[in-house]
Formats: structure tokens, C-alpha cells, sequence
């Protein structure tokens, strides 16, 4: 199985600190690529417009920060392992609170 980076992924980790986050379970995209890793970063005000923060719950907006910042559609993100998405809460909603990002 041949992993391809994918390009909307790659485009938008151009601003912020990116942190790398190896999937457990690693997701077959719609291109056919296989995403093993998420390259994850504090969403942009632009991106920000799109995700509800208020009344959701922790792993939907999880997923929405994920499709905003990793360049996923939401069938990508949806697809990612249960497991997978709890250890992303840990890193994703932290960028939500004002200062410097994901705890470190």
C-alpha cells in the first residue's frame, strides 16, 4: 500500500505552528491516498466562519476543526477511528483557547 501525501493537507499547514499526529488506524481517502498522519494547527479566523462552536459536542467539533485545518472533507474526517479522534481532542481543542495553541 502506497502512501501519497495529500496535497489540500499540504497547502494548508503553510500558516502556524503544525503539529504531527500519527494515526493509529490510518484512513484511505476518496483519491485513493492513505492518511497516516494529520498535520494539525490553530484554525484561521476564514476557517473559523464555518465551525459552530456553541452547543457542540467535544468530537464534533473535534472533526470540524480537523476538516477546516487538515483540508478534509467531512466523509475524510468522519472516517477517522473513534480511538483516534479522543486522542485528537486532546491536541485540537486546546487551539479554541486564547494564547499559543495546543497544550504542550
Amino acid at each position: 500500500m502506497e502512501t501519497k501525501p495529500n496535497s489540500a493537507n499540504i497547502v494548508r499547514q503553510q500558516t502556524g505552528e503544525v503539529r504531527a499526529f500519527s494515526l493509529a488506524h490510518p484512513v484511505r481517502l476518496k483519491d485513493g491516498t492513505t492518511l497516516e498522519v494529520l498535520h494539525l494547527r490553530r484554525p484561521t479566523g476564514g476557517e473559523m466562519r464555518n465551525i459552530e462552536v456553541t452547543g457542540r459536542k467535544p468530537y464534533d467539533l473535534t472533526l470540524q476543526i480537523i476538516e477546516a485545518t487538515c483540508g478534509l472533507t467531512r466523509a475524510e474526517a468522519d472516517s477517522i477511528d473513534g480511538g483516534d479522534v479522543t486522542a485528537l481532542m486532546e491536541i485540537v481543542l486546546p487551539f479554541l483557547e486564547s494564547g499559543t495553541g495546543a497544550k504542550q
